[in-house]
């Protein structure tokens, strides 16, 4: 509520603190705040408020550098508005230091008479009941007029002060203020405080949304290729944005903000929090604006399967299936190379991940990297952490073994340095506990064709020859359609245990239909028609005609595409900067026409 002006006369303040009695004309938020003043021991014959140190007050202005450069605008029309009007517009911290003056000259010069300037305190436990102060102690506006200061030297100055409260969780961000003396104070000064406080949370919601879409691309990224992954988002306010298992969805945690922490102090807590998942800052133009939380990565416990044998976590009876887990038992002890192709939902993630935890480099960390998205400028940053921490792929992966996921999309002008740090495996770390040469063992999986893009000149030789001592191709869920029975009813047994349900079972005409359907999506499409129909089967029976309409009705298969197109799409996306649209016209075609070749090449479809 805006304290309302009430005439309160020098003799009121006087016999408040002779006798503790309030005057009745006083604003029941000032009222408050002078019994408040009084019990925290202010002198009301104080002259000034204190002045922070400069260490402090840097500290400040850096925790309250997004709230200052969404305010800049308000400050510097400010600079031009309340020129010679007697009047200065102030923004203080949320513990009522201030952090940025601007308007009327000679009234900023007045204001550091009593240290309302930059760097002063005006908490009410410093200089009692003032604008500024009392916002933050009561979180609504107030006004407050001569008299109605606590400290008789501040009663020359009047004050309309807003609180900027946080968008999403109502927080407290900062305090817009009004100052100038009583004599000539604007009775506009309110309403202005109030539409500039709009205003910058008006801003810091739009960032708040940017920053969060931004989160969640970069998020489905990661989460298109780990999906049997248990993974937390959490934004840089410490909110929870989604959590696989549902558990801690839009929950805020406490004290869960990075705040003025060291970004890695940051994800150290937040991996401490969550039982040990690993953490990866996420970032925008180079700051850092949330959290993954993974599971999997570093050091983790083996996947547990009944018979202790890591491999039988891949399902299959099929005579492919069954050779290929064969030789990958064989392969699985030493430390060669392994390339793992594929469609995409093919499950190679969860062969690498079964390699690694039947291998000698088990005990060590399973460390997977994004090789699509690296570049010339930023390898060196993910597989070394150019701060020098240690931290990095290369550094981390000792041990254990490096996952080059996807590295079939590497540009090609990363590709020879990534060669250069297979062969060497120098760390290029300078913290004393980090190895300077890192063993570890490479698993890179694709869902190209390499052989092609080497003969083609559009992947290189002697980096293939590197990564493909071994080498597996996953047959797609067509090729072996006697296993999707089996597979189905492991999802669904799955997705019932985590929903605490029991698992359906599928009729002959359910599994019949499943297997003539193509699954261009392969296991993961499966598992993702699974987990739906548990949800939306309330029957202990999922009978053919409770399947998706596309597997009930399934279209007519499309001729094989030509084989140069799927580099022509690839290239077309690459362009558009993944942009569904923007690829669908750079390739003349309808968008929905799009989507259905990225299923016949198996092609991932990213977020718009």
């Amino acid at each position: 509520m805006v304290a309302r002006e009430r005439f309160v006369r020098k003799a009121d303040w006087v016999r408040f603190l002779d006798t503790g009695a309030l005057p009745d004309d006083l604003d029941p938020d000032l009222a408050a705040s002078w019994l408040r003043s009084r019990d925290s021991g202010v002198l009301p014959d104080r002259l000034t408020a204190p002045q922070v140190t400069d260490e402090v007050l840097q500290r400040k202005r850096t925790e309250t550098a997004e709230l200052r450069r969404l305010a800049r605008a308000a400050l510097l029309r400010a600079r031009a508005m309340l020129k010679d009007t007697g009047s200065m517009m102030i923004l203080a911290s949320p513990d009522c230091i201030i952090t940025e003056t601007e308007g009327d000259p000679g009234v900023i010069d007045t204001g550091r008479e009593n240290r309302l300037q930059i760097g002063g305190n005006w908490q009410e436990t410093s200089i009692g009941t003032n604008g500024i102060g009392t916002a933050a102690a009561s979180g609504r506006p107030a006004l407050v007029h001569g008299i109605q200061h606590f400290c008789e030297e501040i009663q020359r100055w009047s004050c309309a002060a807003v609180p900027v409260l946080d968008p999403v969780d109502r927080s407290l961000r900062g305090i817009v203020d009004i100052s100038g003396p009583t004599d000539v104070f604007l009775p506009q000064s309110m309403a202005l405080a109030m539409a500039v406080g709009d205003e910058i949370t008006q801003a810091l919601a739009r960032l708040i949304g940017e920053e969060r879409e931004v989160l969640y691309q970069q998020f489905m990224g990661r989460r298109a290729r780990w999906q049997n992954t248990h993974m937390i988002l959490i934004d840089r306010r410490g909110a929870v944005l989604h959590d696989t298992r549902a558990v801690w969805s839009n929950q805020a945690i406490q004290g869960g903000a990075i705040g003025d922490r060291r970004e890695d102090d940051w994800a150290s807590e937040m991996s401490d929090r969550f039982s040990g998942m690993d953490g990866e800052i996420l970032r925008r133009d180079g700051l850092p604006i949330g959290l993954v939380l993974t599971a999997y990565r570093g050091r983790r416990t083996p996947v547990e399967t009944p018979s202790g044998d890591p491999f039988d976590a891949f399902l299959g009876t099929a005579p492919a299936i069954v050779r290929l887990l064969e030789h990958a038992r064989c392969v699985a002890d030493s430390a060669v190379p392994v390339l793992i192709s594929g469609e995409t939902g093919t499950g190679k993630e969860l062969l690498a991940r079964a390699i690694h935890d039947a291998s000698a480099q088990r005990h060590g960390r399973y460390v997977p990297v994004n090789c699509g998205a690296l570049r010339a400028d930023s390898a060196a940053g993910v597989l070394f952490e150019t701060d020098g921490s240690g931290s990095g792929a290369v550094a981390a992966a000792h041990g254990g073994t490096l996952c080059l996921d996807e590295i079939g999309e590497m540009p090609g002008d990363v590709q020879p340095f990534l060669l250069r740090v297979l062969e060497d495996g120098l760390t290029r770390a300078r913290s004393p506990d980090a190895p300077e040469r890192s063993e570890f063992r490479v698993i890179a999986l694709t869902h190209r064709d390499l052989p092609r893009d080497v003969a083609e000149n559009r992947f290189r030789r002697d980096l293939f020859h590197r990564i493909s001592t071994i080498q597996f191709r996953l047959p797609p869920l067509r090729d072996r359609t006697e296993d999707i029975p089996l597979l189905a009813q492991h999802f669904l047994s799955q997705a019932a245990a985590e929903a605490g349900r029991r698992a359906p079972a599928l009729t002959r005409a359910a599994r019949e239909a499943l297997m003539a359907y193509p699954w261009p999506g392969n296991a993961r499409e499966l598992r993702n028609d699974m987990q739906a129909l548990v949800l939306f089967c309330g029957r202990g029976v999922i009978d053919a005609e409770d399947l998706p309409e596309k597997i009930r009705t399934p279209a007519a298969p499309l001729p094989r595409p030509e084989p140069d197109e799927r580099t022509r799409i690839l290239e077309a996306m690459a362009a558009s900067g993944g942009n569904m649209s923007a690829t669908a016209r750079r390739l003349g075609i309808a968008r929905s026409t799009l989507y259905t070749k990225l299923a016949a090449y198996g092609l991932t479809r990213p977020e718009d």
